[in-house]
Parts: C-alpha cells; sequence; structure tokens
C-alpha cells in the first residue's frame, strides 16, 4: 500500500523501517536484510540468565511458557515485568521482544517474563487470548519469589497487539476485583477497529500482519457472531475510573497513533495517572530499532518504573 500524499522526514536511522512498513519509497542507506538482522540482534550482559519456564494454562491441562529475563546480580525480591509481545494477535513469539525486554530488564533493572499466548485462529478467540495472558500474570503473584520477584511489584509491559492486551487485561482486572499491576505501558497500541484519521494518512493494520483482515472476526467476535466486550476494544470501554497509572507511546507516523493519543487523554480525564509520548518521524513499532530514539524512549519508560515500583535503597 502506498501513504498518501502525505510527505514523511524519517528520524534518522529508521528510514529503512518507515519504508518497509509504509511501503514508501525511501529507506534510506540501510537494506532491508539488514534491518531485519537488526531486530533479531540482542546482546545478554554476561552472568544474565534468559530461561524458559512452563506455568498452568487458563485452561485446564493447557500449560502456558514464560520467556524469563533475569540480569546479572539483580536484587532479590526485585520488581516483575510481565511483558505481552505483538504481532496482530495472529502471529509473534516471546523471542521477537527479547531486545526490548533485555534493555527493561537491565536498565530498571528488573526480571522480565514475557508469554507465550494462544495466537488467534478460527477457535481461539480474543478473550482466549486475554485469559491466558492474565493466567501468566496471576501466576506471577503468587510465584514471582521463585524467579526472586516480588510479587507486589509487577508491571505490565506490551507492544502493538500485546499493548492491546495489556490494556484489555488492566480493564478485566480492574472490573473483577483482582490487584492490578503497578504500572501498563502500552507501545503502540491498537485498540478499536474503528477507522481514524491516522489510519487513513498512514495506512491501515494490514501492513502489521497480511492476515489480519482474514481473521479479524477471530479477534473481535465470538462465534455466535455476536461482538466481545471493550476488553477486544479498550476504546469502547465508557469508564476508564479506578485504572492503575499507564505510559503510552505513540508513533508520529503510526495508523494506530490517534487511538492511542484518545486513550491517553481519556485516561487522564478520568483521574488515571497517565504519561503521553509521541514519538517523532517514526512508525508501528519503531522500538524494535536500537537507536537513539529507541534507547531515549526506554529511557522513559525504566524512569517511570523506577518510581512506580517504589526502588528499595538496596537496589539502587
Amino acid at each position: 500500500m502506498k501513504v498518501c500524499a502525505t510527505k514523511l522526514y524519517p528520524h534518522p536511522s529508521y528510514e529503512a523501517h518507515i519504508a518497509m512498513n509504509l511501503d514508501t519509497d525511501s529507506g534510506g542507506n540501510v537494506s532491508m536484510e539488514e534491518l531485519q538482522e537488526t531486530i533479531k540482534a540482542y546482546t545478554l550482559a554476561p552472568g544474565s540468565v534468559m530461561k524458559d519456564i512452563q506455568i498452568p494454562g487458563s485452561d485446564e491441562n493447557q500449560t502456558l511458557r514464560l520467556h524469563v529475563i533475569i540480569p546479572y546480580n539483580v536484587p532479590q525480591n526485585s520488581p516483575v515485568i510481565l511483558d505481552i509481545h505483538g504481532g496482530g494477535y495472529v502471529s509473534g513469539s516471546p523471542e521477537i521482544d527479547n531486545y526490548r525486554c533485555i534493555y527493561l530488564a537491565e536498565h530498571v533493572p528488573c526480571i522480565v517474563a514475557s508469554v507465550e499466548y494462544r495466537l488467534a485462529t478460527r477457535t481461539n478467540h480474543y478473550m482466549d487470548l486475554i485469559m491466558d495472558c492474565r493466567a501468566a500474570y496471576l501466576w506471577l503473584k503468587s510465584h514471582a519469589q521463585e524467579l526472586g520477584g516480588d510479587p507486589s511489584r509487577i508491571a505490565l509491559h506490551g507492544t502493538s497487539a500485546g499493548a492491546s492486551l495489556s490494556a484489555g487485561l488492566s480493564l478485566y482486572l480492574r472490573d473483577h476485583g483482582e490487584p492490578l499491576p503497578v504500572m501498563t505501558v502500552l507501545n503502540c497500541p491498537g485498540l478499536t477497529p474503528e477507522v481514524t484519521r491516522s489510519k487513513l494518512m498512514f495506512g491501515s493494520l494490514g501492513f502489521v500482519c497480511p492476515t489480519y483482515f482474514d481473521e479479524v472476526d477471530t479477534i473481535y467476535m465470538k462465534p455466535d457472531g455476536k461482538p466481545y466486550s471493550y476488553y477486544a476494544a479498550p476504546a469502547f470501554c465508557p469508564d476508564l475510573k479506578g485504572l492503575n497509572p499507564h505510559f503510552v507511546v505513540v508513533a508520529e507516523y503510526d495508523p494506530l497513533r490517534d487511538e492511542g493519543l484518545d486513550y491517553a487523554v481519556r485516561l487522564l480525564a478520568a483521574k488515571v495517572p497517565c504519561e503521553i509520548v509521541c514519538a517523532p518521524r517514526v512508525t508501528h513499532g519503531f522500538c524494535v530499532i536500537d537507536a537513539p530514539l529507541t534507547r531515549w524512549v526506554h529511557d522513559g519508560i525504566c524512569e517511570s518504573l523506577r518510581r512506580e515500583f517504589a526502588r528499595k535503597k538496596e537496589e539502587e
């Protein structure tokens, strides 16, 4: 797809990422192959641990994989982040978040666990995904100490579809009287299937996952054809009061920009503490690129997490 007549001015180092996502003609001096290698690249510090564990799932006889990162020399009873990966609901895995999860783990510092939730199919519907993420969150609330973590200090972090799931899970926990995370970080969230100005300007969700529109009914609809509640489309929630603090990141050239901004403003109007970052001259999922702007955004997230975690003196 081609972007409309809008003139784009890519942020340095993100030219190829914009070209790939929005099908523009300017990819800068970075090839697609180099970009893919950049996205996959990560470095685990010496002494840090990356491991997988199996935990009970949301359905009987189901298990879930948690991809856990424990940075070197992190204190006992450290804060924990539950990361929820993106991929348009129908693709992706915890490994695609390795770079950002390692960065958060090492710079907060804290323990990060990324959940491998069921992907949306004709039989796995949106609430199945939400319930998997909830199962991982509640497991951490009960078992964080087994990883060296503090069950009273757990945050949610999600990108793209993972951000949407994080928003829906936070609403579900609030509505059902379950303990809320200390903070929910929404990075480039998709919060409504409705058309917005930024979607008209910069394309559609099709650039995120080619099968998105083929599978959209599995994401937003029940098997009987009736729409799911606002857990599937958090923008539809009429009342955001009583939620935990949020941190919302949007990208200037992202089709999902406006729904993220609108949700953040509504959180503030509902007296929910919320920080808003609009990253300039980049598009959806820009945080996969290890560049100064990405690190600046991640550093801001880390600083806010440290505040909400109320880090103890021995953790400094």
